[in-house]
């Protein structure tokens, strides 16, 4: 088992990083996918171009390994293809509007609820008739694709939380004897770490779009099998082990709408991760050093009480209320938190 995991893990892993320094090095010949500083992107804090290509060796290097997955490796690729290539058309051109994004997300998660059947029928409180369980479902899968990218704004933030929370789904695949989502995870984990190693602490390439789209969708896909494959878990686990890109996003949608009154998809510079680099670090990945502890505690938490509906919703909610209060504490005060 330990040696077929290693092979397992070790493919996907070295394709991955060798596919990013095929693209560094195409990058500095052609200015392939360059994230300039000169771009009005209110979310970059990096001056020095660098490429956002990187989610073209995570995919390449899952889409390989998927195909050992069987039928519902090839379902779950083919679901998660028109998040990635919309998003990496858009680390190209840079003009896709965020509705049009959104859209094809959408027609992604109706993919996978055909291919795949992830429909969210039971949320762990109560259990949703087909007709509301649907678009819910599509609600869900397109807010946690989406999720991955809000997050993505500095140097192993978005891959070590994604790393992470496979982790724990390897784990929980694990104990209950589901060996396609352990395959599945186990391959995602290594592709997003191939490129890890070469994003973190430097940043010499970028997740990009493609990549940041293509890895929640993954994450998302993966939680809604756990819920409808493992009945012994409760359907708040993996809600609890994304929390934090789940309620960023939830988050931001309240001050930006609610509190501000601007358009919920308008990109702005004061999302948590945000504020702890402008107050707090001054630095590209020490605020990657400051947050992923934190993800993973709550997720070894997750972990334990992955049966536990009711203790993992008061989890939630405790991570959200203490959320709030590092948030507000920073915005009012400018001070340490941690």
């Amino acid at each position: 088992m330990a040696i077929n995991f290693l092979i397992m893990f070790v493919f996907p892993f070295l394709l991955s990083g060798a596919i990013q320094l095929l693209v560094l090095r195409l990058s500095k010949h052609t200015e392939f996918c360059i994230d300039c500083s000169k771009d009005d992107k209110p979310q970059r804090f990096h001056d020095i171009p660098t490429s956002r290509a990187g989610g073209i060796g995570i995919f390449i290097s899952s889409a390989i390994s998927l195909s050992f997955a069987g039928i519902d490796g090839l379902c779950i690729l083919a679901a998660a293809s028109p998040a990635f290539f919309a998003g990496l058309y858009e680390d190209m051109r840079a003009n896709i509007t965020p509705k049009f994004r959104l859209f094809i997300m959408a027609l992604g998660a109706v993919l996978s609820i055909i291919l795949l059947d992830t429909i969210i029928y039971d949320t762990g409180l109560f259990r949703l008739p087909l007709w509301a369980a649907v678009p819910f479902s599509i609600f869900a899968i397109t807010g946690v694709t989406n999720a991955i990218n809000i997050i993505d704004g500095f140097n192993g933030l978005a891959s070590g939380v994604s790393i992470i929370a496979l982790i724990f789904f390897i784990l929980v695949a694990l104990v209950y004897e589901n060996y396609f989502l352990f395959n599945v995870s186990v391959f995602s984990a290594a592709a997003i770490a191939g490129f890890f190693v070469l994003n973190f602490p430097k940043g010499r390439i970028f997740l990009g779009d493609g990549g940041a789209y293509y890895i929640g969708f993954i994450l998302v896909a993966i939680s809604i099998l756990i819920i409808n494959r493992i009945p012994q878990v409760s359907p708040l686990f993996p809600v609890a082990v994304l929390i934090y890109p789940i309620f960023e996003v939830l988050f931001s949608i309240y001050r930006r709408k609610i509190k501000r009154s601007h358009s919920p998809l308008r990109a702005d510079r004061i999302h948590l991760h945000s504020l702890i680099y402008m107050r707090l670090t001054k630095s590209n990945p020490r605020t990657s050093v400051y947050i992923l502890p934190c993800v993973f505690a709550v997720n070894i938490v997750a972990f334990l009480l992955k049966t536990n509906t009711y203790a993992l919703a008061i989890l939630i909610l405790l991570y959200a209320a203490m959320y709030i209060f590092i948030y507000r504490h920073i915005v009012r005060f400018g001070a340490k938190v941690f």
